[in-house]
């Protein structure tokens, strides 16, 4: 986001009534069901300042736009991404989360099942990704994943998250801007510079919601859109796979400027 775009979102969260983690203990969600929407991140300003009667925002020691870093793990032959890439319901995928702001960290396994619901268990680690999978393999044994199973970093995301929540309707909302992408292996960078991903995310499916009908109400559409298969789709295109994603590339490249790759 350009400078003056971004001020125009700081304006807009400046306005809000805020909330900490604390005050929403209650909405953890870790059995819930996700709408995702991609859209250009020029409509920010408008989404915050027509959601700031009905919705608090997360404010960490004053912080409101956080750092997150995840690292995702997959076997050498990304059965995990290729099980989602073939449709396999069930599926889970393994990484570990980073929230940089107050130097915190977890394993986390997020399970999608044959009734569309986003399963997380998730437990304490240590800032290492590395140091950490490997210390927490009971852990993930417990949850399905055998010990003999040989993981690996496979993708590297970060961006930085508003998170909005309503307790009257039990709902967050997390918009992720300007996320970026780097293959562990060969460095490879993508960053959606004009992109934002946004996730309702609900115990149950509720499309009269005030922000759902807000997005809709703009001609916004939900769609199947996972950071970590678009990730190693646009960062290993030409080494795996990516039939399934390419729909939603084309649409993160269809914001101008929004795919930038570099190596680092």
């Amino acid at each position: 986001m350009n400078q003056s775009l971004l001020q125009n979102v700081d304006n807009a969260l400046g306005v809000f009534d805020t909330h900490t983690l604390a005050d929403i203990n209650n909405l953890k969600l870790m059995d819930r069901v996700d709408s995702k929407f991609v859209v250009p991140a020029e409509l920010l300003p408008l989404l915050l300042q027509q959601s700031k009667h009905q919705y608090s925002l997360l404010s960490i020691d004053g912080i409101v736009r956080s750092d997150y870093l995840n690292v995702y793990f997959d076997t050498d032959g990304f059965n995990y991404y290729l099980m989602h890439h073939n449709g396999k319901l069930n599926r889970v995928k393994v990484r570990h989360r980073h929230y940089v702001d107050t130097a915190t960290a977890f394993i986390e396994l997020k399970f999608k099942n044959n009734k569309g619901r986003t399963l997380k268990k998730r437990v304490p680690a240590d800032l290492d990704a590395d140091k950490a999978i490997g210390e927490h393999r009971g852990f993930l044994s417990d949850h399905g994943i055998s010990q003999d199973c040989q993981l690996r970093p496979s993708q590297i995301s970060a961006y930085q998250r508003i998170c909005l929540a309503s307790q009257s309707h039990g709902e967050r909302i997390t918009i992720d801007t300007k996320p970026s992408f780097i293959a562990p292996d060969s460095g490879v960078k993508v960053v959606l510079d004009d992109a934002i991903i946004i996730e309702i995310k609900q115990p149950r499916i509720d499309r009269q919601s005030p922000f759902y009908r807000l997005v809709r109400s703009l001609g916004l559409r939900p769609q199947s859109f996972s950071k970590y298969c678009v990730g190693v789709s646009l960062t290993m295109q030409d080494r795996i796979k990516t039939n399934r994603f390419q729909r939603d590339i084309r649409k993160v490249a269809k914001f101008s400027n929004s795919l930038r790759t570099i190596t680092v």
